[in-house]
């Protein structure tokens, strides 16, 4: 009965979410008070801390949940282990902050008892996809994230929004269906009867050998699949389309819950399902690794063009989903700890940049990098958490962006090092291409320096004559200002003193084999 908390974290905010969405305040009943937002605020952070609950209980036992058995290999089942732990952990930390941020921003919207039921279902699905045990549930609560964030990406209901929520529709659609036929496989060639995820693949080798090509070709189509959510090219344009949902939306979108759902998805198809004793020195492994570094340079290139800030902070995502997905591909141990370390470090700055820009539309209206003139001296605290996200973007050292992109090129070269000599059937892929991924990560934070520096350097040297004119204009409050300093901090933190959470990565790493 103790492993029904597995359950917890997930159950609980869905039904909180559902029971506000259909309670909704009658006539005469303002439809937002101090009473929802407290019970809001409550169910997050009782939820954050369930998982914390299940967390301090350790991640080395075999902690598992059946809640649901079809046949032995469709079980629906929750289980904790690192990799897991990670991305709940991380879930848990980041949302009560985020919903402290919405409260403010969202304080002049009629529709707030709708966006909030909604915000706290998409908690519980990203904490589902987290504890997921097995495929099958992997897949069930990968597919409940588009239709409890779609209401949240057409929230403001303008044509923009609408066509927007359409694009994100349907790439996630035609995203799933390709999952789906990477799940009918992997079950269909599994090792394991209940579809279980296991550290180095759970594939029946032998069968698999036999039909190897084929295999291959379904975890492209899969990994596509997945990708679709992590803005893989060429299936990225929901993302920037997505920009016009509010703030504290596109923040969890692109830091947390549904870019990170869908890398964490490929991680999971890669060393948990297929495995990486199968897949690597494949063509498959090599056409996938294409697709990585393809879309971080695109992704940077966009970004450098783009004049909307949100949309530019979306572009970037699209490079930065990409690095987590190259440390993939490279099919190492090193190769998924690096990955991972640059998922942890990416969910703070990304988060902390829209936040940032967040809080600039929300005081002043500003939406376009030209109109941000002068605004660093206006609201210093902002455009500061603002600096020291850039950086970590950049990779500068001190900061958690440095780390994760050092741990990926010396992940990279560890790669090529061993594929080197398994160049018979590659024509050689194998001794160029991970050391190619070096150079693009370089390139890549160069372009972001661009597109990052651009912004500061308006904010702190403004043009004469171009300075803000509304002296009004200031930091917001401590509602959006706590969540950014803490996340600076984290930024820093990680930087200074990563021993802790590389420790934590590499064990994750070594289980999965060689």
């Amino acid at each position: 009965m103790s492993e029904i908390i597995l359950a917890l974290p997930v159950v609980f905010p869905i039904v909180g979410g559902l029971a506000m969405l259909f309670h909704q305040p009658g006539e005469g009943v303002v439809p937002w008070n101090r009473r929802r937002a407290l019970l809001t605020a409550g169910l997050v952070l009782l939820n954050s801390f369930f998982v914390a609950a299940i967390l301090v209980g350790g991640v080395d036992g075999e902690r598992r949940l059946v809640v649901f058995k079809l046949y032995s290999s469709l079980t629906v089942m929750f289980k904790l282990d690192r990799m897991g732990a990670l991305f709940a952990g991380m879930v848990a930390f980041l949302w009560p902050l985020a919903t402290l941020y919405a409260f403010e921003y969202m304080e002049h919207e009629e529709r707030r008892n709708t966006f909030f039921a909604f915000y706290l279902m998409t908690y519980g699905v990203t904490v589902g996809i987290a504890l997921a045990g097995t495929l099958v549930t992997l897949y069930l609560f990968y597919e409940m994230l588009t239709f409890v964030t779609l209401p949240l990406v057409m929230f403001p209901l303008t044509k923009e929004a609408v066509r927007a929520s359409r694009a994100y529709l349907y790439y996630s659609i035609g995203g799933a269906a390709f999952a789906f036929i990477g799940m009918v496989f992997v079950l269909g060639f599994s090792s394991i009867e209940t579809s279980e995820f296991v550290a180095g693949g759970m594939l029946d080798l032998a069968r698999a050998g036999q039909n190897r090509n084929t295999l291959l070709l379904v975890y492209v189509l899969a990994f596509f699949g997945f990708g679709v959510k992590a803005a893989v090219f060429p299936l990225y344009r929901w993302l920037p389309k997505a920009a016009v949902a509010p703030t504290p939306v596109t923040a969890l979108l692109h830091a947390v819950a549904v870019v990170k759902s869908g890398a964490f998805a490929i991680l999971r198809l890669t060393y948990f399902s297929f495995g990486i004793g199968f897949l690597r020195g494949s063509w498959a492994q090599w056409v996938v690794m294409c697709a990585t570094l393809v879309t971080i340079l695109f992704g940077s290139t966009m970004a450098v063009k783009e004049v909307h800030w949100k949309r530019r902070l979306a572009y970037s995502t699209v490079s930065n989903l990409s690095y987590i997905l190259f440390g993939a591909t490279l099919m190492t141990p090193f190769g998924l700890a690096a990955g991972l370390s640059h998922m942890v470090a990416h969910a703070f700055m990304k988060i902390s940049a829209f936040f940032c820009a967040g809080a600039v539309m929300h005081k002043s209206g500003k939406t376009y990098i030209y109109q941000l003139d002068g605004m660093g001296k206006k609201m210093p605290i902002t455009f500061g958490c603002l600096t020291a996200a850039s950086l970590s973007l950049m990779g500068i050292p001190l900061f958690a962006g440095f780390i994760s992109k050092w741990n990926l090129a010396q992940a990279a070269f560890e790669c090529g090092g061993l594929m080197g000599g398994a160049g018979g059937g590659d024509g050689g892929v194998g001794r160029w291409l991970p050391y190619a991924g070096v150079a693009v990560i370089l390139l890549s934070a160069l372009l972001t320096g661009i597109y990052m520096m651009t912004v500061l350097v308006r904010a702190y040297f403004p043009k004469i004559g171009e300075t803000v004119a509304d002296d009004k204009v200031t930091d917001p409050t401590w509602k959006m200002l706590v969540p950014l300093i803490v996340f600076t901090v984290v930024i820093l933190v990680i930087g200074v003193n990563p021993a802790p959470l590389m420790e934590c990565l590499m064990k994750i790493g070594g289980e999965v084999g060689v």
